[in-house]
């Protein structure tokens, strides 16, 4: 536990200025969608929330992404980090996954507060309407989130094994793996088999409500995690990209 701390303290050290700069610009820009959607929007909250979510979801994946590619970068170059400590190339790049996660929560939070605090001025609900409905979609978001990290993370690793053998030659293949990741992921999606699994477990409250107004927002590739069969299914596919990602970056830091 003392060298996840001591892991997450230095990638906060590096990257604080920056994660503190990218919370603000969040919650400004959605600060004003929410004043903009409660004042301009007669039809309540349910109508005003959905392109909120959208925009939330968006601008927390875009943080999210920036950073972890801002970290990465940084230290790719930078073997003496990762041969010089005890800690494993999953621990350390781990940890950069804790800290942008812990910064998501902390974004939304106070986006979920802004949000709260300006529907009830705005009388669209009351004091404690829909806390619930609120807390799960900032659920949803940080587990999209960080399926979306794991995924990049996969990739990005694939194109450093690649450039540190071929250089600039593996920019095209790495488009055509995703483009075939993209294909092969829309072939199994339809199948039935495929979304009996991801229809187990029942949808009910704010989570059946969360599935409704975020179904035209959706980022990760399929939908949103929300029912048992996808809480399993991204669980694993995430903690797979994660591995063999990190499997793979340690490749080309020996190289």
């Amino acid at each position: 536990m003392k060298r996840w701390i001591g892991l997450v303290l230095k990638e906060w050290a590096q990257m604080k200025s920056k994660l503190i700069f990218f919370v603000f610009l969040n919650n400004l820009l959605l600060f004003w969608g929410v004043t903009h959607f409660v004042l301009g929007v007669s039809e309540g909250f349910f109508t005003s929330v959905q392109p909120n979510i959208g925009v939330c979801f968006t601008l927390h994946l875009i943080m999210a992404i920036t950073m972890l590619f801002e970290s990465l970068g940084k230290d790719v170059n930078r073997p003496d980090i990762w041969f010089h400590t005890p800690a494993s190339v999953r621990q350390l790049v781990g940890a950069k996954f804790v800290l942008i996660g812990l910064t998501v929560v902390c974004s939304l939070v106070l986006w979920e507060l802004i949000a709260g605090i300006l529907y009830v001025i705005g009388g669209v609900v009351s004091v404690w309407g829909d806390v619930d409905l609120m807390l799960t979609v900032g659920v949803v978001i940080l587990l999209n989130v960080v399926y979306v990290m794991a995924l990049v993370f996969f990739f990005w690793s694939i194109y450093q094994v690649f450039r540190s053998r071929i250089g600039w030659v593996s920019i095209p293949i790495i488009i055509v793996l995703v483009g075939v990741w993209l294909y092969g992921w829309a072939l199994v999606w339809f199948t039935e088999v495929f979304q009996t699994f991801m229809n187990m477990g029942p949808m009910y409250g704010p989570i059946q409500t969360v599935d409704l107004l975020m179904f035209n927002n959706y980022i990760i590739p399929g939908g949103t995690i929300l029912t048992v069969g996808s809480l399993i299914l991204y669980g694993l596919l995430t903690l797979f990209y994660f591995v063999m990602g990190s499997m793979l970056f340690e490749k080309k830091v020996r190289l």
